[in-house]
């Protein structure tokens, strides 16, 4: 039974990281001063907190399945590896941006949503057919 609710509260974060993720890609790519501090907003209330406990509960449920030795999970952690890393990119831009006032908007940001969507697409497809 704990290992469903841990499993629900993963999925909840997961939700919750991809959603703070779009809103930053897409406030990054506005020049409005408003929907860049809407986007460090979703950063800091949204995907940082989410991205925490997807990296505390994911690890948790791959202990408790003996998931470890699994090539899809190896897989899968590479893809949650980059989205990861996107999120840091993006937030530290976002910092910048709003530190220095820049009107331009990063090809970052331009980028960003379409290799989270990729990413978490790939994702859920090893997570669901758990492939090798």
């Amino acid at each position: 039974m704990l290992y469903l609710w841990i499993k629900a509260v993963h999925l909840i974060a997961v939700m919750t990281f991809i959603a703070g993720m779009v809103t930053m890609a897409l406030g990054g790519r506005l020049a409005q001063p408003e929907w860049r501090r809407i986007a460090r907003r979703a950063d800091y209330g949204l995907a940082s907190p989410a991205l925490i406990v997807v990296w505390v509960s994911g690890p948790a449920l791959a202990i408790m399945a003996n998931w470890w030795s699994a090539p899809w999970l190896m897989a899968k952690l590479v893809f949650v590896i980059v989205v990861s890393a996107l999120h840091g990119r993006m937030s530290g831009t976002l910092r910048r941006l709003e530190r220095d006032g820049a009107t331009a908007s990063p090809s970052l940001f331009m980028r960003a949503l379409p290799v989270t969507w990729v990413s978490m697409a790939i994702i859920v497809a090893l997570v669901i057919v758990k492939p090798f």
